[in-house]
């Protein structure tokens, strides 16, 4: 995983996953211009995002969300700057 983020809003894994559905949605990534399939996976509170260059995926454990990022090699340079923009997502929602 690239990055952890414990829960500190929320109390549970249940609770943060629905959160995660609700603000991660097509419309939200459609603001980068960039087009993404979203799956989202109840029973194994996973969040996957895949487009053409880019997969997420946000796993729910019991008390932090795991992020993984894989990037193409054009897009390896932001990963950094993706990395530090969903973890002060989460933060501030989980």
């Amino acid at each position: 995983m690239d990055l952890r983020v414990p829960y500190s809003n929320l109390t549970d894994r249940e609770e943060a996953y629905k959160m995660a559905c609700s603000l991660i949605t097509p419309e939200y990534i459609a603001k980068w211009k960039i087009k993404a399939d979203i799956a989202y996976d109840d029973g194994q509170y996973r969040l996957k995002a895949t487009g053409k260059g880019f997969t997420l995926e946000l796993v729910f454990k019991e008390t932090e969300a795991q992020v993984k990022c894989d990037l193409s090699l054009m897009l390896r340079p932001f990963k950094k700057t993706v990395l530090d923009t969903i973890e002060n997502k989460l933060k501030r929602h989980i």
